[in-house]
Protein backbone atom coordinates (compact mmCIF):
# COMPACT_ATOMS: atom_id res chain seq x y z
CA UNK A 1 0.00 0.00 0.00
CA UNK A 2 1.24 3.39 -0.75
CA UNK A 3 2.08 5.68 2.02
CA UNK A 4 0.90 9.18 2.92
CA UNK A 5 2.77 11.72 5.47
CA UNK A 6 0.83 14.44 6.91
CA UNK A 7 2.78 16.92 7.87
CA UNK A 8 0.40 19.77 10.34
CA UNK A 9 0.43 20.42 13.89
CA UNK A 10 -2.78 18.49 15.08
CA UNK A 11 -2.59 20.09 18.12
CA UNK A 12 -4.09 23.36 16.41
CA UNK A 13 -7.45 23.38 16.11
CA UNK A 14 -7.48 25.02 12.51
CA UNK A 15 -4.82 21.74 11.66
CA UNK A 16 -7.43 19.43 12.88
CA UNK A 17 -9.84 20.27 10.80
CA UNK A 18 -7.62 20.12 7.58
CA UNK A 19 -6.45 16.52 8.93
CA UNK A 20 -10.31 15.30 9.43
CA UNK A 21 -11.05 17.00 5.75
CA UNK A 22 -8.14 14.60 4.36
CA UNK A 23 -9.39 12.18 6.03
CA UNK A 24 -12.82 11.89 4.94
CA UNK A 25 -11.66 12.79 1.04
CA UNK A 26 -9.68 9.31 1.83
CA UNK A 27 -12.30 7.11 2.26
CA UNK A 28 -14.75 8.60 -0.54
CA UNK A 29 -11.60 8.23 -3.07
CA UNK A 30 -9.95 5.15 -4.64
CA UNK A 31 -6.48 6.08 -3.57
CA UNK A 32 -5.74 3.59 -1.06
CA UNK A 33 -2.72 4.82 1.34
CA UNK A 34 -1.59 4.85 4.94
CA UNK A 35 -1.49 7.76 7.00
CA UNK A 36 1.29 8.91 8.79
CA UNK A 37 1.02 11.83 10.85
CA UNK A 38 3.94 13.90 12.19
CA UNK A 39 3.48 17.54 14.07
CA UNK A 40 7.45 18.47 14.11
CA UNK A 41 8.57 15.92 17.23
CA UNK A 42 10.51 13.49 15.04
CA UNK A 43 11.18 15.01 11.71
CA UNK A 44 15.25 14.21 11.21
CA UNK A 45 14.11 10.85 11.23
CA UNK A 46 11.61 11.05 8.52
CA UNK A 47 13.89 11.83 5.33
CA UNK A 48 15.68 8.71 5.77
CA UNK A 49 12.19 6.81 5.16
CA UNK A 50 10.51 6.05 1.85
CA UNK A 51 7.59 7.99 1.29
CA UNK A 52 4.74 7.61 -2.14
CA UNK A 53 3.21 10.83 -1.09
CA UNK A 54 3.31 14.32 1.34
CA UNK A 55 0.40 16.71 2.30
CA UNK A 56 2.19 19.49 4.17
CA UNK A 57 1.19 22.92 5.75
CA UNK A 58 4.72 24.81 4.15
CA UNK A 59 3.85 27.80 6.42
CA UNK A 60 5.75 26.14 8.87
CA UNK A 61 9.47 26.35 8.39
CA UNK A 62 10.99 23.09 9.80
CA UNK A 63 8.08 21.16 6.97
CA UNK A 64 9.71 22.96 4.35
CA UNK A 65 13.12 21.30 5.15
CA UNK A 66 11.27 17.87 5.06
CA UNK A 67 9.58 18.32 1.90
CA UNK A 68 13.07 19.58 0.13
CA UNK A 69 14.51 16.81 0.62
CA UNK A 70 12.19 14.30 0.28
CA UNK A 71 12.21 12.00 -2.72
CA UNK A 72 7.97 12.32 -2.80
CA UNK A 73 4.87 13.19 -5.08
CA UNK A 74 4.67 16.54 -2.75
CA UNK A 75 1.55 19.42 -2.31
CA UNK A 76 1.92 21.90 0.04
CA UNK A 77 -0.86 24.45 1.29
CA UNK A 78 -0.34 27.73 2.60
CA UNK A 79 -2.07 30.71 3.99
CA UNK A 80 -0.53 33.14 1.50
CA UNK A 81 0.60 34.15 -1.91
CA UNK A 82 4.06 32.58 -1.45
CA UNK A 83 7.50 32.56 -4.31
CA UNK A 84 9.18 29.74 -2.44
CA UNK A 85 7.56 26.90 -3.35
CA UNK A 86 10.36 24.26 -4.53
CA UNK A 87 11.14 21.69 -7.51
CA UNK A 88 8.58 19.81 -8.79
CA UNK A 89 5.70 19.93 -5.66
CA UNK A 90 1.93 21.13 -6.42
CA UNK A 91 0.48 23.60 -4.10
CA UNK A 92 -2.98 24.90 -2.93
CA UNK A 93 -2.85 28.54 -1.34
CA UNK A 94 -5.56 30.40 0.43
CA UNK A 95 -6.84 33.17 -1.87
CA UNK A 96 -7.16 35.92 0.34
CA UNK A 97 -9.07 38.41 -1.77
CA UNK A 98 -11.64 36.22 -1.35
CA UNK A 99 -12.17 36.58 1.92
CA UNK A 100 -11.67 40.36 1.77
CA UNK A 101 -14.26 40.31 -0.78
CA UNK A 102 -16.70 38.13 1.08
CA UNK A 103 -16.70 40.89 4.48
CA UNK A 104 -16.94 43.82 1.97
CA UNK A 105 -20.18 42.44 -0.12
CA UNK A 106 -21.40 42.27 3.52
CA UNK A 107 -20.70 46.10 4.40
CA UNK A 108 -22.02 46.97 1.23
CA UNK A 109 -25.27 45.12 1.37
CA UNK A 110 -25.55 46.80 4.82
CA UNK A 111 -25.56 50.27 3.25
CA UNK A 112 -22.75 51.35 5.37
CA UNK A 113 -20.38 53.94 3.30
CA UNK A 114 -17.15 53.75 5.53
CA UNK A 115 -15.02 51.39 6.47
CA UNK A 116 -11.51 49.79 7.90
CA UNK A 117 -9.43 47.26 8.61
CA UNK A 118 -8.11 45.68 11.86
CA UNK A 119 -5.52 43.46 12.53
CA UNK A 120 -3.84 43.01 15.78
CA UNK A 121 -0.48 43.56 16.80
CA UNK A 122 0.08 39.12 15.81
CA UNK A 123 -1.49 39.31 12.77
CA UNK A 124 -0.10 42.35 11.68
CA UNK A 125 3.52 40.40 11.33
CA UNK A 126 1.77 37.62 9.47
CA UNK A 127 1.56 37.15 5.60
CA UNK A 128 -1.72 36.30 5.70
CA UNK A 129 -2.70 39.21 7.44
CA UNK A 130 -0.60 41.76 5.45
CA UNK A 131 -2.12 40.48 2.10
CA UNK A 132 -5.76 40.26 3.51
CA UNK A 133 -5.63 44.32 4.71
CA UNK A 134 -3.47 44.70 0.76
CA UNK A 135 -6.39 42.59 -0.93
CA UNK A 136 -9.26 44.91 0.99
CA UNK A 137 -7.55 47.91 0.49
CA UNK A 138 -7.16 46.90 -3.72
CA UNK A 139 -11.12 45.95 -3.01
CA UNK A 140 -11.84 49.52 -1.75
CA UNK A 141 -10.01 51.40 -4.48
CA UNK A 142 -12.59 50.12 -6.52
CA UNK A 143 -15.48 51.76 -4.75
CA UNK A 144 -16.99 54.90 -3.52
CA UNK A 145 -16.73 53.98 -0.04
CA UNK A 146 -14.64 56.05 2.81
CA UNK A 147 -11.83 54.45 4.00
CA UNK A 148 -10.65 54.78 7.83
CA UNK A 149 -7.11 54.19 7.64
CA UNK A 150 -6.99 54.14 11.46
CA UNK A 151 -10.03 52.75 13.03
CA UNK A 152 -9.50 53.71 16.62
CA UNK A 153 -8.65 57.61 15.28
CA UNK A 154 -11.99 57.04 13.42
CA UNK A 155 -13.79 55.98 16.32
CA UNK A 156 -12.39 58.98 18.40
CA UNK A 157 -13.74 60.90 15.51
CA UNK A 158 -16.81 59.34 16.16
CA UNK A 159 -16.66 59.00 12.21
CA UNK A 160 -19.68 56.13 12.58
CA UNK A 161 -21.15 54.14 11.17
CA UNK A 162 -17.98 52.35 10.02
CA UNK A 163 -17.73 48.72 9.06
CA UNK A 164 -14.65 46.99 9.96
CA UNK A 165 -13.02 43.78 8.58
CA UNK A 166 -10.59 42.15 10.29
CA UNK A 167 -7.44 39.82 9.62
CA UNK A 168 -8.61 37.27 11.95
CA UNK A 169 -11.50 36.44 14.78
CA UNK A 170 -8.94 37.20 17.29
CA UNK A 171 -8.92 40.51 16.36
CA UNK A 172 -12.28 40.86 15.56
CA UNK A 173 -12.75 39.57 19.40
CA UNK A 174 -10.50 42.76 19.96
CA UNK A 175 -11.96 45.50 18.67
CA UNK A 176 -15.40 44.20 20.04
CA UNK A 177 -13.65 44.39 23.19
CA UNK A 178 -12.52 47.49 22.84
CA UNK A 179 -16.23 48.75 21.91
CA UNK A 180 -17.86 47.34 24.81
CA UNK A 181 -14.81 48.89 27.05
CA UNK A 182 -15.48 52.53 26.00
CA UNK A 183 -19.54 52.02 25.62
CA UNK A 184 -19.84 52.13 21.37
CA UNK A 185 -22.43 50.78 19.92
CA UNK A 186 -22.08 47.54 17.78
CA UNK A 187 -23.14 46.97 15.24
CA UNK A 188 -24.93 50.28 15.14
CA UNK A 189 -22.15 52.19 15.28
CA UNK A 190 -19.09 49.50 14.16
CA UNK A 191 -19.62 46.86 12.12
CA UNK A 192 -17.30 44.00 12.68
CA UNK A 193 -16.46 41.14 10.60
CA UNK A 194 -14.05 38.48 11.65
CA UNK A 195 -11.90 35.54 9.61
CA UNK A 196 -12.18 31.82 10.51
CA UNK A 197 -15.37 31.28 12.26
CA UNK A 198 -13.36 30.61 15.52
CA UNK A 199 -15.72 29.07 17.88
CA UNK A 200 -13.02 29.68 20.84
CA UNK A 201 -13.19 33.16 19.78
CA UNK A 202 -16.74 33.74 19.63
CA UNK A 203 -17.11 31.47 23.38
CA UNK A 204 -14.78 34.69 24.84
CA UNK A 205 -16.29 38.19 22.86
CA UNK A 206 -18.65 40.20 24.28
CA UNK A 207 -20.83 39.58 21.50
CA UNK A 208 -20.92 36.99 18.90
CA UNK A 209 -18.67 37.24 16.24
CA UNK A 210 -19.73 37.72 12.42
CA UNK A 211 -17.14 35.84 10.27
CA UNK A 212 -15.93 35.18 6.97
CA UNK A 213 -15.62 31.27 7.02
CA UNK A 214 -12.74 29.94 5.98
CA UNK A 215 -13.32 26.23 6.58
CA UNK A 216 -10.13 24.54 6.90
CA UNK A 217 -12.27 21.02 6.87
CA UNK A 218 -12.96 21.80 3.39
CA UNK A 219 -9.31 23.05 2.49
CA UNK A 220 -8.31 19.45 3.39
CA UNK A 221 -11.01 17.50 1.09
CA UNK A 222 -9.68 20.38 -1.75
CA UNK A 223 -5.95 19.22 -0.79
CA UNK A 224 -6.70 15.51 -1.26
CA UNK A 225 -8.76 16.50 -4.79
CA UNK A 226 -5.58 18.29 -5.97
CA UNK A 227 -2.95 15.42 -4.89
CA UNK A 228 -5.05 13.33 -7.19
CA UNK A 229 -5.36 15.24 -9.68
CA UNK A 230 -1.53 15.85 -9.84
CA UNK A 231 -1.34 12.31 -9.68
CA UNK A 232 -3.12 11.51 -12.53
CA UNK A 233 -2.62 14.36 -14.33
CA UNK A 234 1.47 13.76 -13.52
CA UNK A 235 2.26 17.10 -13.67
CA UNK A 236 2.57 19.91 -10.88
CA UNK A 237 -0.55 21.81 -9.81
CA UNK A 238 -0.73 25.88 -8.43
CA UNK A 239 -4.35 26.25 -6.94
CA UNK A 240 -5.77 28.76 -4.91
CA UNK A 241 -8.59 27.69 -2.12
CA UNK A 242 -11.19 30.49 -2.04
CA UNK A 243 -13.68 30.34 1.26
CA UNK A 244 -16.88 32.68 0.06
CA UNK A 245 -19.22 31.42 2.87
CA UNK A 246 -20.63 34.22 5.45
CA UNK A 247 -22.02 33.59 8.73
CA UNK A 248 -23.69 36.60 10.22
CA UNK A 249 -24.09 37.03 13.84
CA UNK A 250 -24.51 39.91 16.64
CA UNK A 251 -21.47 42.18 15.20
CA UNK A 252 -23.02 42.81 11.88
CA UNK A 253 -27.07 42.30 12.55
CA UNK A 254 -29.31 45.47 11.85
CA UNK A 255 -32.84 43.89 13.03
CA UNK A 256 -31.84 43.33 16.58
CA UNK A 257 -33.31 39.41 15.66
CA UNK A 258 -30.42 37.58 17.47
CA UNK A 259 -29.88 35.25 19.83
CA UNK A 260 -26.25 34.45 21.18
CA UNK A 261 -27.69 30.53 21.90
CA UNK A 262 -28.78 30.20 18.04
CA UNK A 263 -25.75 31.63 16.36
CA UNK A 264 -23.23 29.61 18.68
CA UNK A 265 -26.04 26.08 17.42
CA UNK A 266 -25.36 27.27 14.24
CA UNK A 267 -21.94 27.72 13.88
CA UNK A 268 -21.31 24.00 15.40
CA UNK A 269 -23.47 23.19 12.92
CA UNK A 270 -22.12 24.52 9.81
CA UNK A 271 -18.65 23.65 11.18
CA UNK A 272 -19.83 19.46 11.59
CA UNK A 273 -22.72 18.85 9.83
CA UNK A 274 -20.55 16.54 7.80
CA UNK A 275 -19.92 14.44 10.71
CA UNK A 276 -22.59 12.61 10.84
CA UNK A 277 -23.83 15.12 14.11
CA UNK A 278 -26.89 14.41 15.99
CA UNK A 279 -28.83 17.62 17.89
CA UNK A 280 -28.07 15.39 20.94
CA UNK A 281 -24.38 16.78 20.27
CA UNK A 282 -25.55 20.40 19.72
CA UNK A 283 -27.34 19.88 22.77
CA UNK A 284 -24.23 19.39 24.90
CA UNK A 285 -21.79 22.34 23.01
CA UNK A 286 -24.64 24.91 23.82
CA UNK A 287 -25.41 23.36 27.11
CA UNK A 288 -29.03 23.75 26.80
CA UNK A 289 -32.43 21.70 26.77
CA UNK A 290 -33.91 20.24 23.38
CA UNK A 291 -36.76 21.96 24.12
CA UNK A 292 -35.55 25.64 24.80
CA UNK A 293 -32.89 25.05 21.66
CA UNK A 294 -36.10 24.33 19.85
CA UNK A 295 -38.14 27.48 20.99
CA UNK A 296 -35.38 29.77 20.17
CA UNK A 297 -35.09 28.11 16.96
CA UNK A 298 -38.45 28.58 15.75
CA UNK A 299 -38.39 32.37 16.87
CA UNK A 300 -35.35 33.41 14.49
CA UNK A 301 -35.66 30.81 11.42
CA UNK A 302 -39.70 29.77 11.96
CA UNK A 303 -37.63 25.62 12.21
CA UNK A 304 -36.56 23.59 14.66
CA UNK A 305 -32.91 22.70 15.14
CA UNK A 306 -33.23 19.44 13.82
CA UNK A 307 -34.86 21.08 10.55
CA UNK A 308 -31.95 23.66 10.54
CA UNK A 309 -29.24 21.45 10.45
CA UNK A 310 -31.35 19.15 7.69
CA UNK A 311 -31.30 22.29 5.75
CA UNK A 312 -27.83 22.79 5.89
CA UNK A 313 -27.27 19.39 4.71
CA UNK A 314 -29.53 18.73 1.49
CA UNK A 315 -27.95 22.89 0.68
CA UNK A 316 -24.77 20.59 0.48
CA UNK A 317 -26.04 17.77 -1.28
CA UNK A 318 -27.92 19.71 -4.08
CA UNK A 319 -24.72 21.53 -4.98
CA UNK A 320 -22.69 18.34 -4.76
CA UNK A 321 -25.20 16.61 -7.07
CA UNK A 322 -25.23 19.77 -9.65
CA UNK A 323 -21.11 20.49 -9.88
CA UNK A 324 -19.89 16.79 -9.33
CA UNK A 325 -19.93 13.36 -10.48
CA UNK A 326 -19.37 11.73 -6.83
CA UNK A 327 -21.76 8.71 -6.25
CA UNK A 328 -24.65 9.22 -4.24
CA UNK A 329 -23.11 7.44 -1.29
CA UNK A 330 -19.97 9.91 -2.00
CA UNK A 331 -22.32 12.50 -1.03
CA UNK A 332 -24.44 11.45 1.38
CA UNK A 333 -21.31 10.96 3.60
CA UNK A 334 -19.90 14.38 2.75
CA UNK A 335 -23.30 15.95 4.07
CA UNK A 336 -23.26 13.89 7.00
CA UNK A 337 -25.41 10.76 6.28
CA UNK A 338 -24.80 7.30 7.16
CA UNK A 339 -25.25 6.15 3.01
CA UNK A 340 -27.30 6.49 -0.48
CA UNK A 341 -30.22 4.87 0.90
CA UNK A 342 -30.75 7.59 3.97
CA UNK A 343 -29.69 10.66 1.61
CA UNK A 344 -32.33 9.33 -0.74
CA UNK A 345 -35.20 9.12 2.39
CA UNK A 346 -34.30 12.15 3.62
CA UNK A 347 -33.93 14.04 0.26
CA UNK A 348 -36.79 12.94 -1.79
CA UNK A 349 -39.12 13.66 1.50
CA UNK A 350 -37.87 17.21 2.06
CA UNK A 351 -37.28 18.25 -2.01
CA UNK A 352 -40.05 16.08 -3.23
CA UNK A 353 -37.62 13.93 -5.83
CA UNK A 354 -34.68 11.67 -5.16
CA UNK A 355 -31.01 12.36 -5.53
CA UNK A 356 -31.16 10.98 -8.68
CA UNK A 357 -33.85 12.81 -10.32
CA UNK A 358 -32.70 16.00 -9.30
CA UNK A 359 -29.26 15.52 -10.51
CA UNK A 360 -31.00 14.35 -13.88
CA UNK A 361 -32.97 17.34 -13.90
CA UNK A 362 -29.97 20.14 -13.27
CA UNK A 363 -27.96 18.39 -15.96
CA UNK A 364 -30.77 18.63 -18.35
CA UNK A 365 -31.00 22.65 -17.64
CA UNK A 366 -27.44 23.35 -17.64
CA UNK A 367 -27.34 21.73 -21.09
CA UNK A 368 -30.51 23.27 -22.13
CA UNK A 369 -29.26 27.11 -21.12
CA UNK A 370 -26.00 26.24 -22.88
CA UNK A 371 -27.46 24.78 -26.11
CA UNK A 372 -29.36 28.33 -25.72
Amino acid sequence: MKRLLLLLDSMMYFDRQVLQGIKAKLDETKLKVSLHLESGTALRELAGESWDYIIADYDKRQFRRIVRTCEAKTLVYSNHYRHDFSGEMSSVVVDNTSLANAALRRFIEGGLTCVSFFANEQDAMQPWGQERKAAFERLISGTDLDYAEDIFEAIRHRQFPVGVYCSSDRAARKLAQYCAHHCIDVPGEVSIIGTDSDDTERLISPLPLSSVDLNPYELGRFCVDTLIKMIRFKRRLRLTYSPTHFFEAATTMHDGNTDELVSKAELFMQNNFHSNIKIKQVLDHCRISRKTLDSRFLDIHGMTAHQYLTKIRLKRAKLLLQETKDTLDSVARQCGYPGQSYLTQVFSKEVGISPSKFRQQSSSQTSSSQTL
